[in-house]
């Protein structure tokens, strides 16, 4: 499969998930010949999902293992939206210091959801290096996408997003 665009979708109240979409994008922007847009999701319509040959999606744990407001909100009005077969891969934002127990579980929310509508989820990465007691955005030793801790480990975070950048332009180059 030729990916020709790369939708960058995120949601952010603090603006912390929103910095990592935008550097993510430079990355994604300069390391491949496809075109990369990132976008909020506030107040969208759904169907801009249907408008790029892959997803990235961003979405910090808020509170206790809740999604972010404005992933609540694009969620109620997805209505029958398929996603048949589309790459997706997930990054988010989260906390383990204060929430180790709840630690990027918006991961887990979002891939259930996007999985119950036929994307096919890449980007895994490895839990080695986080201290967390729970999250529901790990399977199989992995966690479903990239885990940010922006709070408390921002200096890994570019590295982090620039090993996976390269990690997903290779598996979408695979597809």
């Amino acid at each position: 499969m030729q990916v020709r665009s790369i939708g960058v979708f995120y949601g952010s109240t603090t603006g912390n998930t929103e910095e990592a979409a935008e550097e993510l994008t430079r990355v994604l922007c300069g390391r491949s010949d496809a075109q990369v847009r990132a976008i909020s999701v506030s107040g969208i319509d759904p169907a801009r999902l249907l408008e790029f040959d892959a997803l990235v999606v961003g979405c910090p744990t808020w509170d206790e293992g809740e999604l972010q407001r404005d992933w609540e909100c694009l969620l109620r009005r997805v209505g029958k939206l398929r996603l048949e077969g589309k790459p997706v891969a997930l990054f988010g934002s989260g906390d383990a210091l204060c929430y180790p127990d709840t630690f990027q579980d918006a991961q887990g929310i979002l891939g259930a959801e996007l999985r119950a509508r036929g994307a096919r989820l890449i980007g895994h990465w490895p839990t080695d290096g986080y201290t967390f007691t729970a999250s529901r955005g790990v399977e199989d030793g992995h966690f479903l996408g990239l885990a940010l801790d922006t709070d408390d480990s921002w200096t890994t975070t570019r590295t982090r997003l620039s090993t996976w950048a390269d990690q997903l332009l290779a598996e979408l180059a695979r597809l």
